[in-house]
């Protein structure tokens, strides 16, 4: 078999597949659907919606396998990555880079196989929709339309999730923060009304005396640290906001979860 290839695009490839947080999406449903939709209308028992780490293909969505994850370094998807197109290979024991593949040489021995790369936003290649049959075949032009536009579907809905996350995220904070503003309009009553007092004990003539100059200079210092931490966890909010809202608005992939 040969080496399996890398695409020119693996580092950014890799950061973008995490940054959406494909990864840490269990099989689920949704991409099952698109998987059993693949088969039926290509006419093949097997269909994978494919996520590839540096390690491991991930099937996010599968029909026909009970499998649920497979060596980067086995089979076809690898490939199809490396490309933006559909690769169809009508006969895996024709191609000699197929032809003595774990999966085409053994169970469940593949001898047809067509995928389409599931692209980002980016352009990188996440993974891929394949279909896969134990007979050589071709696939209609119709059924290679339908096979690309279920990737596109497949990229779409990993984009909607991660918006998804996103959104909860940005009403988490919404949350945090009417919290601080109620703990701001109570906590700076204390140093306020103390201020306040100060100022009282000030000459009506104007300036402050040394009394109300030490009795400001104490209740700056007695409050300094709970406003100074009220203060650093609005900054930190305010960045947060920013961030998410550049997230949603330019549609670029962002950590999952709070740093």
């Amino acid at each position: 078999m040969a080496a399996i290839p890398w695409p020119g695009d693996e580092i950014e490839r890799l950061a973008e597949l995490h940054a959406l947080g494909a990864l840490e999406v269990v099989p689920h449903a949704d991409f099952s659907a698109i998987a059993e939709l693949a088969a039926h209308l290509c006419q093949t028992p097997i269909a994978l919606v494919n996520l590839i780490d540096a390690e491991r293909q991930h099937f996010k969505g599968h029909f026909g396998t009970a499998e649920v994850s497979m060596d980067r370094q086995v089979a076809f998807c690898p490939y199809t990555i490396c490309g933006r197109a559909l690769l169809e290979i009508r006969d895996a024991l024709d191609d000699e880079r197929f032809r003595d593949d774990a999966v085409v040489a053994g169970e469940p021995y593949v001898r047809f196989y067509a995928g389409v790369p599931v692209l980002s936003a980016a352009g990188h290649g996440l993974g891929t929709v394949c279909v896969m049959d134990h007979r050589p075949r071709r696939l209609s032009p119709v059924q290679r339309r339908t096979l690309a536009t279920l990737a596109t579907a497949a990229a779409a809905q990993l984009q909607a999730r991660h918006h998804g996350e996103v959104l909860q995220r940005l009403r988490t904070v919404t949350a945090r923060e009417v919290g601080l503003l109620q703990r701001l309009a109570g906590d700076l009553r204390a140093p306020l009304a103390a201020l306040h007092a100060c100022l009282k004990v000030s000459d009506d003539g104007g300036g402050l005396d040394a009394a109300a100059e030490h009795c400001m200079a104490q209740a700056l210092v007695r409050h300094r640290a709970p406003l100074t931490e009220l203060v650093e966890e609005l900054l930190l909010l305010a960045g947060m906001n920013s961030h998410l809202a550049a997230v949603l608005r330019e549609g670029q992939p962002a950590a999952t979860r709070p740093r």
